[in-house]
């Protein structure tokens, strides 16, 4: 499953993990992909990976731990930094699903500036190279996705680089998709889970030929009540206004190709 950090994908996990023909290793894969892909072991360019960085060692290890974990069970990953490295995925697990969860730019990139504010949830690493343009937020500690040319935002204020972590992720998955088969695909908004949880959840799990249950159902029926672990807020669409909407405003021409990309 992939989907731009803070665009429910948590969310959408927990309810996919209600199936007990579905296991995952843990909430999300960190301990499978950081063993092998640390971005300073790559002079700290970013959380990108392609076809060519899977080796044969990464490939037994991962196998293996997956076979451990899910137990004959059918494997589901969730893990932010998926979005940067769907051609890796790809080469990894030729056969794998892909579930694409997408959200408008306003509420994802709201939603990511309030978890850069939530410290210490949410910091991924400690850069090289400080971030001057935070103020308070400044320093060396960077959340969610590394996206390639951070360094270029090393002085940008927050809302320009959750902007830019919202396209990185969008558009490396978009680009990436249009090199594969297209009934390898779901796609699910963000918008209709919330709207329509019990119809767009049954919608997906047909699509990946596995049945719901009870347990998903009620999951969905209450999906405003079952707030993630990760959640800072309830699920609600246009959340920016009420959080960010001046500095939402000023980000509207950086995110607003990657919308119309994506069918909004």
């Amino acid at each position: 499953m992939i989907g731009c950090p803070r665009s429910g994908t948590t969310m959408l996990l927990q309810a996919l993990l209600r199936s007990p023909e579905l296991r995952s290793v843990q909430s999300e894969g960190h301990i499978l992909w950081d063993e092998f892909h640390h971005p300073r072991d790559r002079g700290w360019a970013s959380d990108a990976l392609d076809a060519e960085n899977v080796s044969p060692r990464e490939r037994e290890y991962v196998y293996s731990a997956i076979r451990l974990a899910v137990r004959g069970r059918r494997f589901v990953d969730k893990t932010p930094e998926s979005c940067l490295r769907t051609g890796y995925l790809d080469a990894l697990f030729p056969d794998a699903t892909f579930v694409f969860l997408r959200r408008r730019a306003a509420d994802n990139v709201s939603s990511l500036m309030e978890g850069w504010r939530a410290r210490p949830r949410f910091v991924k690493y400690r850069l090289p190279e400080p971030l001057t343009g935070l103020g308070p937020l400044s320093g060396d500690r960077w959340s969610f996705v590394l996206v390639p040319g951070w360094r270029e935002l090393r002085r940008a204020p927050l809302e320009e680089i959750c902007a830019r972590q919202y396209v990185a992720c969008n558009e490396a998955v978009l680009d990436a998709r249009a090199t594969m088969d297209a009934a390898r695909w779901v796609d699910i908004a963000y918008e209709g889970l919330v709207q329509k949880p019990v119809e767009e959840l049954r919608r997906v799990f047909e699509s990946l030929q596995v049945a719901p249950t009870t347990a998903v159902d009620h999951f969905a029926a209450g999906l405003e009540e079952n707030v993630t672990a990760t959640a800072l807020t309830s699920p609600r669409p246009e959340k920016w206004r009420e959080q960010n909407a001046e500095a939402i405003e000023r980000i509207r021409s950086l995110v607003s190709p990657i919308e119309r990309r994506l069918g909004y």
